[in-house]
């Protein structure tokens, strides 16, 4: 007996393929901009404590990379991305710090792409801008899996919220993985928190705004809520993994940490996030679709977040970029059907009618898009293979870091606890095995008593030298420009090196 295939293949029309094609220009223009020189602060810790965990086969958990809190327990949050990390780099170097950042950035961007309403153009003009917004905080940091994982939930509960039956187990799984990935899972609760608040508010006052919303799809997302929270104390850190959210820095030391800092409204690179802000108001503003609680909530609250730190934009951006494409999807049909209407815009449409019954002929058309996809690609593999190479990466890094110290006190020092400047830390731990140094980019896990206690000995306050013999200190390495630096040399500190960046000093 023959079978026949009923089943013929569908060829692709000309806006499926515009699709497509847009999707995969979109996923190349994001790896374009996400491949950057690795040389973040932060990283080298974190790729410091990726090593202690893989080669000691156990998550590394107490601190031995500082005199200060040397033996003391670390709610170390981030402990499987580091190994991610530092395996990235042990495979590829600063290559595969790069592909890190640029796999993760591609992904959540995808992920938002995919969550949006509208128009290609519409979602890819509007995935551009969130990109222009959160491009600052793209590094080798595991704080780029939290930016996936907010994208991936988000995108979540707008199709719960739309009335979709989702498969809820799921969201404890996924907050095991993200507690064990970045402490940012916090921003996953926060998004539940919103999304929950936002639905009983609309429940209660405008029960008509979504039908699709009842009290037991409510109750319903709460009670796995609820069971993710305690999900995510499957993790080394335990009954600490629920401390994360609370451990914040003192407001006094802010000032030392840019991400914790307000944005400049004067720089240039803030503009995209202004312009997302904005936007946003705007397009409520105009939208004959109302507003949800869930979105309005949303956007005060991480809106408020944002505004005063840089380190949550990145949040607050991958949120606002659905609600504005939510409502300009609203506005766009509205505003094309109006300008159809004017003379100007049946000109418009009659020209496009006599364009499309002279298009370009299908082979020539597929022949253009992918001479443009590889050209696009190409420019990406360009990038990746400048910016990873190690003499640009080392160019930078010495632009930054005490390398000329660094390597001194490597090949001629001895062991010895070092004093050291904030923004080094992390370089320090990654490149100094022998010597212990006073402080790092951990910020939560240093008492404020501790930095209180640090920016006074740098400063030369009275009572340095004090700190120095408490601390048995041997060597310090600081920028020039520290009043410390000159104290230490009046009183017989020897210098061992001295360049633009830094200053080595050893205790005679």
């Amino acid at each position: 007996m023959t079978i026949t295939n009923t089943k013929s293949a569908r060829p692709i029309s000309s806006s499926e393929s515009l699709n497509i094609l847009m999707l995969v220009l979109m996923v190349l223009l994001v790896f374009l901009m996400a491949t950057r020189v690795p040389a973040d602060p932060d990283m080298w810790w974190h790729l410091r404590a990726g090593e202690e965990t893989v080669t000691n086969g156990k998550v590394y958990l107490t601190d031995n990379m500082t005199f200060t809190r040397n033996g003391e327990p670390w709610v170390n949050h981030s402990w499987l991305s580091e190994v991610v990390l530092f395996l990235a780099f042990k495979a590829g170097g600063y290559t595969g710090l790069t592909l890190f950042v640029a796999i993760l950035a591609c992904a959540t961007m995808l992920v938002l792409y995919r969550s949006m309403r509208g128009g290609i153009f519409q979602r890819a003009l509007i995935t551009v801008l969130a990109c222009a917004t959160l491009a600052p905080i793209w590094a080798p940091r595991p704080q780029q899996f939290s930016l996936l994982f907010f994208a991936i939930l988000n995108h979540w509960l707008m199709q719960y919220m739309s009335g979709k039956n989702l498969k809820l187990w799921s969201l404890p799984l996924l907050f095991i993985l993200w507690s064990n990935l970045h402490g940012g899972y916090s921003f996953g609760f926060l998004l539940l928190g919103i999304t929950l608040g936002g639905m009983i508010l609309d429940r209660l006052f405008r029960p008509g705004l979504n039908p699709a919303i009842d009290w037991p799809r409510i109750g319903k997302l709460a009670d796995w809520t609820a069971i993710s929270l305690v999900a995510v104390l499957i993790n080394p850190n335990g009954l600490n993994t629920w401390k994360i959210p609370f451990q914040t820095i003192g407001v006094q030391f802010n000032q030392y940490i840019q991400e914790w800092q307000s944005l400049d409204f004067h720089a240039i690179y803030s503009l995209p996030y202004v312009i997302l802000l904005f936007g946003c108001l705007i397009a409520i503003g105009l939208s004959e679709r109302r507003a949800t609680g869930v979105e309005l909530a949303g956007l005060t609250f991480f809106g408020v977040s944002s505004l005063n730190a840089q380190r949550l934009i990145g949040i607050f951006s991958l949120f606002a970029a659905t609600v504005l494409s939510n409502h300009t999807a609203a506005i766009v049909p509205s505003i094309r059907k109006n300008l159809k209407a004017t003379p100007s815009g049946r000109q418009f449409s009659q020209w496009r009618e006599r364009s499309d019954q002279h298009s370009v002929a299908t082979g020539l058309r597929r022949a253009i898009n992918l001479t443009l996809v590889v050209l696009v690609a190409l420019a990406g593999v360009i990038k990746l293979i400048y910016v990873s190479h190690p003499i640009i990466v080392d160019s930078s890094v010495k632009t930054y870091y005490p390398v000329g110290a660094v390597d001194y006190l490597s090949d001629n020092g001895k062991p010895g606890n070092v004093l050291n400047d904030y923004g080094w830390g992390g370089y320090l731990d990654w490149r100094l095995r022998e010597n212990k140094i006073f402080i790092d980019g951990r910020a939560d896990f240093f008492p404020q008593e501790l930095f209180d206690e640090w920016i006074a000995l740098i400063g030369g306050k009275p009572g340095w030298q004090a700190s120095i013999a408490k601390y048995d200190i041997q060597y310090i390495l600081l920028p020039p420009e520290m009043p410390v630096v000159d104290l230490a040399v009046e009183s017989g500190w020897v210098e061992l090196y001295h360049d633009e960046i830094s200053v080595l000093l050893e205790q005679p």
